[in-house]
């Protein structure tokens, strides 16, 4: 293998771009299909869905994903990864059975699909977050293979079938149930319940609360306009479907941070100094503010050419919320510090002024501009949220700004090459 390939498959942050670069490609190729599949209408139904499974399924998960790093560097037990997913065993076996019982006593579809999908979400969302933690490489590199089957199933879709609420449902199940299934036999542990297992139990919620509110207003500081647009008699599902892939194709920003952050909670929990989140961070921004401008040119056109005309004026959406969304990276790697040094509470009152943020600026801004309104309540509210932690962040460890924002020349070989030394 050639010296140059082998540096970037050792090295832990350049493995998670590269794989992160294919996962792009597949993530649009899969937001392509679904689009022209479902149709506007459909597609706001299938977001509005999936933002109350997001968020009941962190609620019901209660943070205990974000836990494990934390009690992996306090305990150091090499049987903890097994007693805490026998927890999640136990736990999610729990919340399966309740949920069957549940979906019977609402009438609509729409919310009985979304309280079966719940637990299904928040266990995927633990065994991931787990896998990360111990194995980033191989956890990348199993995420983008089921990003690929996913859109394999969307495509036999098209060709086999015609779009109604049931399959609308098949493809939002299809990636949790897949993440379930490979990532809990990937970690293969076995169950141990002894006398400490009721206290470790108490400990991980207790350790969850402050995660699970902050992560609930991460989603919701993203999410919040899609549950407040439904509630306007004159937006339809297919406003909000428009609306809704322009958040998407954004979310092509948060790739970048999305992938840095596994890598970065990895050596976290392993010891890294706060230096490791600066230099996370400037590469973040550099790469965002890259992103950020080949979708302000190319945009529009993609937009036409891929997704059709009835999704033109996502491109709005999206220019107006790619602003804010560069400045989201720096929430989400600082908040994997805090998190990890036991922080949480700072999470959960930086992220408050956010949520608040954005909701005001929905409450006063969609009336008047309707799914653009929301989209730059969107903005103001990430906008806001870097631009605190950053503060928090520089204020604790009397980091400069200047090494929050400015690339130094050690970070170059990371931007071009995606080649830097081995685990610095």
């Amino acid at each position: 293998m050639p010296k140059s390939i082998s540096k970037i498959l050792s090295n832990e942050y350049s493995f998670a771009i590269l794989t992160r670069i294919f996962s792009i490609f597949i993530t649009v190729a899969q937001s392509i299909c679904v689009a022209r599949y479902l149709g506007p209408a459909l597609k706001g139904e299938s977001a509005y869905i999936n933002i109350i499974v997001a968020t009941g399924g962190i609620i019901i998960t209660f943070g205990i994903h974000e836990a494990y790093p934390y009690f992996k560097k306090k305990l150091q037990d090499n049987t903890f990864l097994s007693r805490y997913i026998s927890l999640v065993y136990l736990i999610y076996g729990i919340y399966f059975t309740l949920s069957l019982a549940l979906c019977f006593w609402f009438p609509t579809a729409d919310i009985q699909a979304a309280i079966l999908l719940m637990p299904l979400a928040g266990y995927a969302r633990v065994v991931n977050y787990v896998h990360l933690v111990e194995n980033p490489n191989k956890r990348n590199i199993t995420t983008l293979s089921i990003s690929f089957i996913t859109l394999i199933v969307s495509i036999i879709l098209i060709i086999l079938t015609s779009a109604n609420f049931y399959w609308m449902i098949l493809l939002l199940m299809i990636t949790h149930l897949l993440q379930a299934i490979i990532f809990t036999y990937l970690l293969r542990c076995k169950p141990i319940y002894d006398k400490t297992s009721l206290g470790l139990a108490k400990e991980l919620f207790r350790f969850g609360f402050f995660p699970m509110i902050a992560l609930l207003m991460t989603t919701l500081n993203y999410k919040v306009d899609i549950l407040m647009l439904k509630q306007y008699n004159y937006i339809t599902y297919a406003m909000i479907g428009v609306y809704s892939l322009g958040i998407g194709l954004v979310d092509i920003i948060v790739i970048i941070p999305d992938t840095l952050k596994g890598v970065l909670v990895s050596k976290l929990s392993k010891g890294a100094a706060t230096n490791e989140v600066a230099k996370v961070c400037r590469c973040c921004m550099a790469s965002s503010i890259i992103l950020f401008f080949i979708i302000l040119i190319l945009g529009r056109w993609a937009i036409r050419l891929f997704y059709g005309e009835p999704y033109i004026n996502a491109y709005e959406v999206v220019i107006i919320t790619a602003i804010g969304i560069i400045f989201i990276g720096y929430f989400k790697l600082i908040a994997q510090y805090n998190i990890v040094n036991g922080k949480q509470i700072r999470n959960v009152v930086l992220l408050a002024a956010a949520v608040v943020t954005n909701a005001i600026g929905n409450l006063l801004l969609v009336p008047r501009l309707g799914i653009n309104g929301a989209a730059v309540a969107t903005s103001l509210g990430n906008s806001v949220c870097g631009i605190l932690f950053v503060i928090s962040f520089t204020r604790e460890t009397h980091t400069p700004i200047k090494d929050m924002v400015l690339i130094k020349k050690s970070d170059l070989s990371l931007l071009k090459n995606m080649v830097v030394k081995k685990q610095q």
